[in-house]
């Protein structure tokens, strides 16, 4: 997981991270279909390499044609992957856990550097936990929260 750098990192409202995540969704689906798409071009390459290692009659030039494209197929999608990326930390989003879709905005909770912390499938914004806690430690946003 990512500490903030030396410099201010970009910190939300939680309004604003509410607002955010339409957009935030879209990546967290692109990026869990992406990964999805990365871990069947792996598996598929690699029973290719193990084809052509085995010889056994396998046509072992066609085999190493298709193993050239699924390694460019799995460059293209880590390629998509990583804009998916940049563009979440456009937003001002940690990305946590692509599998669950566990997301964390930086905030300030009474003076403090926060994480506001969302997942996938949860209505808005509900949570904050510590810097050092993590998930585990998230807790209930209350009344003042929202209204800073």
């Amino acid at each position: 997981m990512a500490q903030p750098s030396s410099r201010s990192p970009k910190t939300v409202t939680v309004a604003q991270a509410n607002a955010l995540l339409p957009q935030v969704i879209r990546l967290l689906e692109q990026l869990q279909g992406l990964q999805r798409s990365i871990l069947a071009t792996q598996q598929t390459r690699e029973e290719s390499s193990t084809k052509v290692a085995a010889g056994n009659g396998y046509p072992v030039q066609l085999l190493k044609t298709r193993i050239e494209e699924l390694s460019q197929r799995e460059h293209q999608l880590l390629d998509a992957s990583q804009s998916a990326f940049a563009l979440l930390e456009e937003l001002g989003c940690e990305l946590k856990d692509l599998s669950v879709g566990l997301i964390d905005f930086y905030g300030i909770r009474s003076g403090a550097l926060v994480y506001l912390c969302w997942k996938l499938g949860e209505p808005r914004v509900q949570f904050w936990h510590t810097l050092e806690a993590g998930y585990t430690g998230r807790q209930p946003l209350d009344a003042k929260d929202l209204l800073s």
